[in-house]
């Protein structure tokens, strides 16, 4: 878990400095409300999960594990939805809008 932790901290903060250089990146391409309703759910999801997951991690290093667990039961299913749906949102901007675009 600390290296799931690790991994997804430098994702993120490599995924803020891409978007802080290169702005808003706009979706050309086919299924148009599909894409934006997965971003906008991985969007608000990821926002919310953050300081979720951050306080489950608080909770394992103090040794509170009952609401360790209660924290994780939301923690873990949002940060999974929100992996996958980042790798589909990927796919779809660059691999499914027209080149150029």
């Amino acid at each position: 878990m600390v290296t799931a932790l690790v991994l997804s901290s430098a994702f993120l903060a490599g995924y803020l400095t891409y978007h802080y250089q290169v702005g808003h990146v706009v979706y050309h391409g086919p299924f148009r409300p599909l894409y934006l309703a997965i971003l906008v759910s991985h969007t608000i999801l990821a926002v919310f999960n953050l300081p979720v997951i951050l306080r489950t991690v608080f909770l394992a290093l103090k040794g509170r594990f009952a609401e360790h667990k209660l924290a994780a039961h939301w923690a873990w299913p949002i940060w999974m939805y929100v992996s996958v749906t980042g790798v589909i949102v990927y796919f779809m901007l660059y691999h499914l809008s027209p080149a150029g675009a």
